[in-house]
């Protein structure tokens, strides 16, 4: 009988040994997958970003064989930021000014956000809190409209920033975006969740619709206004085709379009071109990391992890 028990008591362990190496291989197996697909996304951002601290003639110069100077660079240099900025002799000469394109591209996209939320929240209030004739039908076809690609649109819509006269300047840019479907659809959702008992509590205080949305909706949806806020923002200053096309002139130009423009018939500005898109990269970044509590509450809230 000891035996036995010797026995079953030594295969249990080996059971329980074998199991926690099955949980440990299959724990170093997903983070080995996790570490390579944080890898394939973070390289091409770290090799654009030192690739804009290498003189012109080196960004390609390096990728065969593989060695460190691949990534980092032999000779450090900021000249090419200095071109960026019109500080040096060529970005005086080539006319380059990208502190204007990013502060051109920051007062579009504030803008943007600042009205669009006025428009877009108030129709959201309506949409989730208030019953009116054909509120689903129109409801529904709010959300349809995001089924249409913008280059259906884009034509009409020129001809009628064109026609108010607003073609080439920061209102034919702006304008556009007040409303959002998408912003009025996530931000009903959010509104939703907020417990009508505090409408109702409000009522009888003698709060009108306005005073419910100032005094109760909008101080509960911070975490859905400042996720759309930031999806929003990050969507305008990412414009390219629009602004292509609306801007002629050069002082207006929005920061993508002036990155683009590195690009001519004869040669690619690989230095100008990642350093741009370096620099174009950090407000999203520095907005993202200053509101990502807010942003992770809301994405929570309002479902929009799938």
């Amino acid at each position: 009988m000891e035996t036995a028990n010797t026995n079953t008591g030594v295969d249990v362990n080996k059971g329980s040994v074998n199991q926690t190496l099955k949980k440990l291989g299959l724990s170093l197996g997903e983070n080995f997958l996790y570490l390579i697909i944080i890898v394939i996304f973070i390289a091409p951002l770290v090799w654009m970003v030192l690739g804009s601290l290498r003189e012109e003639k080196e960004i390609f110069a390096n990728l065969y064989p593989f060695t460190i100077h691949t990534f980092l660079p032999i000779n450090w240099t900021l000249d090419t930021y200095l071109d960026m900025f019109g500080i040096s002799e060529i970005g005086i000469m080539y006319g380059l000014h990208f502190h204007r394109f990013m502060a051109n591209s920051l007062f579009v996209s504030v803008a943007v956000v600042a009205c669009s939320l006025v428009f877009n929240t108030m129709g959201a209030y309506f949409f989730a809190r208030l019953d009116f004739p054909f509120k689903n039908f129109l409801l529904i076809f709010v959300v349809a409209t995001m089924l249409i690609p913008f280059q259906a649109t884009i034509v009409p819509l020129y001809i009628v920033v064109s026609k108010l006269g607003m073609r080439d300047s920061f209102w034919g840019l702006i304008i556009p975006w007040f409303a959002s479907p998408f912003v009025i659809f996530a931000l009903a959702q959010f509104i939703k969740e907020i417990p009508k008992e505090l409408d109702e509590a409000a009522t009888i205080d003698g709060a009108s619709l306005w005073g419910i949305l100032w005094n109760v909706i909008l101080p509960n949806a911070i975490p859905g206004i400042i996720t759309m806020a930031l999806l929003e923002f990050q969507f305008i200053w990412n414009l390219f085709y629009w602004p292509l096309i609306v801007i002629n002139s050069p002082d207006l130009q929005m920061i993508q379009v002036a990155i683009a423009n590195q690009t001519t018939q004869t040669q690619i500005f690989w230095g100008r071109t990642f350093a741009g898109s370096t620099l174009a990269s950090l407000p999203v970044i520095i907005v993202f990391l200053a509101l990502q509590k807010w942003y992770i509450q809301g994405v929570a809230t309002t479902g929009l992890k799938g």
